[in-house]
């Protein structure tokens, strides 16, 4: 993994995903707010347990009422994507004891003030 590959993933993914599955990943995308079915939220935990390969595959073949974007996202690009996903599931579930002793201190600095 390098910054790199998660900067190209980000790119892919606000290009070919955000619009529906929003720029947090959270299922509510523009084109979902327009009418069109809400796609699942990534941080749903069943898909924070599934494997990469399960998004690359959805990537490729489609699912629901998805389409198969593997003649738009190049292999490498859809891998990139996953990696970008994962990467937004960790940034909503990340445990705090994981963070920096300075991130932790100005979150529970914001906590206790009641900022968020």
């Amino acid at each position: 993994m390098t910054r790199q590959t998660l900067q190209r993933g980000r790119e892919r993914f606000e290009i070919y995903c955000a619009p529906c599955h929003s720029p947090l990943g959270d299922g509510d995308g523009l084109v979902a707010r327009r009418g069109f079915p809400h796609p699942p939220s990534y941080h749903d935990e069943r898909l924070r347990r599934a494997p990469d390969r399960h998004f690359y595959d959805v990537m490729s073949e489609g699912y629901g009422v998805m389409a198969s974007y593997a003649d738009r996202v190049a292999p490498s690009d859809r891998w990139a994507i996953v990696a970008y996903i994962r990467a937004l599931q960790l940034s909503q579930h990340a445990p705090v004891a994981a963070l920096p002793p300075g991130a932790r201190e100005h979150l529970e600095q914001a906590t206790a003030e009641g900022r968020p």
